[in-house]
């Protein structure tokens, strides 16, 4: 089997519509450089994974298709500092692979595709603010923008709901000073600033949001679990699991956010000599993947997105699990990683008194090309 013949690029290429698939996509006549990237790392990849890669990279269905890229980019993640794939086994099918140490793993790839287009979010909102300074009225207000926008969204029945409203405060008709507009697709909270707009001035203040690392968060976690929860009741959940996040976009996930969800609350953050940050977790804290006994076969958490810019890139970040029953080193992973310093461990225990956890960023930002 062969990833993207030319006699299937052709036919694409003259096919009228489908252009929102990926398959079209890279079939296009500017991804020639994508398209040979790509079989290039499914050539150099490993035999066992050669005919399942081909077919869902040939599929017309986003989600098959970018599971596909998913399962390429995490291997060749995972390729680059001497992991091996050894076995693919149903049900799922199973990634059975062989760490750099020669221990068997799973590696389980769950693959992420935005609701929006690259800075889609952005543009809604920058659209939001164009539309909203024609509001007309005597009194500021700020807009709080809680669910992320459409990109073909219609802004005037907002501005006349906002009027509405300014006219019923002008009118000393509404109490307080927050109102909201929501429908099926958007949620605006709007609050008076307390001022009174000048000459030349406009009634919009400013528009914050759309705040996107909880939606992020909320879409996330239940996949994550699901698939811990399916390992666990798996052929291999004597195994521990390394798994990797794939999104078609760059996440918006802050570090806090994977943090807070992977590790639970630090005990304190302390500021060291070099200038990085030290994460401090008391053996105690609140609930968290990591810290729940049944997931404690997961070694670690590979964060991997799409450079949209640059297509065979992928960017990769890893969370590695210090309270993993075979915990993983970052010499184990290659790339930038949140991981235990022992030594720092050991320092700080013995001066505060308690066991802890001392977590730092190692590694530096670095992206893989694939193929």
């Amino acid at each position: 089997m062969e990833l993207f013949p030319e006699r299937l690029v052709t036919d694409l290429e003259r096919l009228s519509g489908a252009s929102h698939t990926y398959l079209k996509q890279v079939c296009g006549p500017d991804a020639a450089d994508l398209r040979a990237r790509l079989r290039a790392a499914v050539e150099h990849g490993s035999t066992a994974h050669h005919d399942r890669a081909i077919e869902l990279l040939s599929s017309f269905d986003n989600r098959r298709f970018f599971q596909g890229f998913a399962e390429v980019a995490a291997l060749a993640a995972t390729r680059a500092t001497g992991w091996e794939l050894t076995r693919l086994s149903a049900p799922g099918p199973r990634l059975e692979v062989r760490s750099p140490s020669g221990a068997p793993w799973v590696l389980g790839v769950l693959a992420f595709l935005h609701q929006t287009r690259p800075g889609g979010e952005q543009s809604s909102a920058a659209l939001l603010r164009a539309g909203l300074v024609r509001v007309q009225g005597k009194h500021r207000f700020s807009v709080l923008v809680r669910r992320w926008l459409p990109h073909d969204f219609d802004v005037d029945p907002v501005r006349r709901a906002i009027e509405t409203w300014l006219s019923q405060v002008a009118a000393n008709r509404w109490e307080g000073r927050y109102a909201a507009y929501e429908d099926e697709r958007i949620s605006l909270e709007f609050c008076l600033t307390g001022e009174k707009v000048r000459k030349g001035e406009p009634l919009l203040a400013q528009v914050l949001g759309p705040y996107l690392a909880n939606r992020t968060l909320e879409a996330v976690e239940p996949r994550i679990v699901r698939e811990l929860d399916r390992h666990n009741v798996s052929a291999l959940r004597d195994t521990p699991v390394l798994l990797a996040c794939v999104a078609d976009q760059p996440w918006a996930l802050s570090q806090g956010y994977a943090r807070d969800f992977l590790y639970g609350r630090p005990r304190a953050m302390l500021g060291a000599a070099s200038g990085e940050t030290v994460t401090l977790f008391s053996p105690i804290g609140s609930i968290a993947v990591f810290r729940d006994p049944p997931y404690r076969n997961v070694g670690g958490l590979l964060l991997i997105d799409r450079r949209p810019a640059q297509p065979a890139n992928v960017r990769v970040r890893a969370w590695l699990n210090p309270w993993a029953e075979r915990p993983l080193k970052p010499t184990d992973i290659g790339f930038q990683c949140f991981a235990e310093d022992k030594s720092l461990t050991t320092s700080i225990s013995a001066t505060w008194g308690e066991p802890l956890r001392a977590m730092t960023w190692q590694g530096l930002p670095a992206d893989l090309e694939l193929g």
